[in-house]
C-alpha cells in the first residue's frame, strides 16, 4: 500500500489538470487585494494574509507537483470582467514579488563576494605579517586579530550563500511556479449535509 503524503490529504487533486489545488473561498472580490491600496486592480497588492496563506501552501506542496490557485465565489456575485482583471492583478503581483526576490538574491550574492574579498585580504595580510619577522606583543595581537577577522568574514560568506540565499532561492522557485500555474474562479461548492 502506497503511503499518503500530508499534502495529498490537505489539498484536493484536480484530475483534469493533474495539479493540486490551493482553494480559497471569497465573499467578494475585494477580499483578494489590500483594502488600503488605492492602485488599479492590476497593480494592487494582494491582501497580506492571503499572500501568506498562498505562499505557505506553495511551500507545503512539493515543487515537482503542479498546482493551481482556485478562488470560490457564490454564483450570483461572479463577474467575468472582475475575474479577468483579478487574475491579471494576482499574476502581476507574483511577478513583482519575484522581481523583489531576485533583487534580494543579487544583494546576497554581492555580500558573499564582499565577504570573501575582505576575508582573503585579512588572511593574506595576517600571513605576510606573521612571516615578516620579529613579534612584539602588539604585533602578535594584530596578526591574530587579522586571522580571526578573516575567518569570521569567510564564515559570513558561507553562511550567507548556503543558508540565507538558499531560503531566498527556494522562495524564488515557489513564486516562479505561481506565475506559471493556473489561477481561476469557480462557483462556491455546496457541501452535502449529512
Amino acid at each position: 500500500m502506497k503511503k499518503t503524503k500530508a499534502y495529498q490529504t490537505l489539498y484536493q487533486h484536480n484530475p483534469d489538470s493533474q495539479a493540486y489545488m490551493i482553494e480559497i473561498s471569497l465573499d467578494d472580490y475585494s477580499e483578494l487585494f489590500n483594502g488600503w491600496d488605492a492602485s488599479s486592480i492590476k497593480r494592487r497588492e494582494i491582501e497580506p494574509e492571503l499572500l501568506d496563506y498562498i505562499e505557505q501552501a506553495g511551500n507545503e506542496i512539493p515543487l515537482k507537483e503542479n498546482l493551481e490557485v482556485v478562488f470560490y465565489l457564490s454564483p450570483e456575485k461572479r463577474e467575468t470582467d472582475k475575474e479577468v482583471k483579478s487574475i491579471d492583478g494576482i499574476k502581476n503581483n507574483f511577478k513583482v514579488l519575484l522581481y523583489m526576490i531576485n533583487k534580494t538574491l543579487n544583494t546576497q550574492y554581492r555580500h558573499v563576494f564582499i565577504y570573501l574579498t575582505i576575508s582573503m585580504g585579512l588572511i593574506t595580510a595576517a600571513t605576510f605579517l606573521r612571516n615578516a619577522g620579529e613579534f612584539q606583543i602588539l604585533s602578535t595581537i594584530l596578526i591574530e586579530g587579522l586571522f580571526i577577522g578573516g575567518w569570521f568574514m569567510l564564515w559570513e560568506a558561507f553562511s550567507t550563500f548556503f543558508f540565507d540565499a538558499y531560503d531566498t532561492r527556494l522562495r524564488k522557485k515557489v513564486f516562479q511556479r505561481f506565475i506559471e500555474s493556473n489561477v481561476c474562479f469557480k462557483d462556491t461548492r455546496i457541501e452535502s449535509q449529512k
